[in-house]
Parts: C-alpha cells; structure tokens; sequence
C-alpha cells in the first residue's frame, strides 16, 4: 500500500451519517494534528470523483482541526461497487458532497445503525 497526501476536500463521502459513539471513542485515540503518522484513509475512484471506501469518522476529525491535505491510499480490495455508487447516489441526492456536509448528520450509535447500516443492507438485499 503505498500512501500519498491529497486535499480532503477533494474527495466524496459514500455515507449519509456518522456515529456520535464512534466519533467519541476515536477522539480519545486519534490525534489529527499526527498528520504524518496517521494511518491512511483507502479511497477508490468513481469516474473522476475520489471517494472514501473507509476512514468517514477520520476524515471529520481532520476536517474538525481544519486539515484538508490528509494521506490516502488507493483502496485495491474487492468492493461492491454497485453498493458504493448506490451510496454516492444518496449522497448527491442529499448534497451530502464533502466531509464537513456530516457535522450536521451525527447521529446516537442506535439511530446511526438504523438509519444507515439498516440503509445499505436493504440495498445490499435488493440487488441480489
């Protein structure tokens, strides 16, 4: 995995929410001012657009200490794609289109998984 550094803001969100709980518990361990040892964040490529695979709690937290040049890695695992531009879908859908478009999207881990985990596997379900 060979890592680089691209501009946050140029790279998409795939979900709708995040999880307060999460957030929470990451605040205590990641340190988004440890720019250069962080672990990077997988991304994939949707036609031209980046977009996160992973890392969306990591990403509002640099985005929260106003980082934007974070590092990334180019995400090479066997996704379901079909899944993921569904999720890029309802985020255009719902101008969810940078990272700091979720400051207003956190959600308790219970409604968190109801709203969104329960989300995508109803979508998960209707491919199949």
């Amino acid at each position: 995995m060979k890592s680089f550094l691209m501009d946050l803001y140029q790279i998409r969100p795939s979900q709708l929410y995040l999880d307060q709980d999460k957030i929470d518990r990451l605040k205590g361990v990641f340190d988004p001012l440890n720019v250069r040892f962080n672990a990077p964040l997988p991304i994939k490529k949707n036609g031209g657009e980046a977009f996160l695979t992973d890392g969306h709690t990591r990403a509002f937290l640099y985005s929260e200490e106003k980082i934007s040049v974070i590092p990334v890695y180019w995400d090479t695992d066997d996704l379901d794609m079909d899944l993921y531009q569904t999720c890029l879908n309802w985020c255009r859908h719902e101008r969810v289109m940078f990272i700091d478009d979720l400051k207003e999207r956190i959600l308790p881990h219970d409604q968190f998984l109801q709203k969104w985990m329960d989300r995508c596997e109803e979508a998960i379900k209707k491919d199949k």
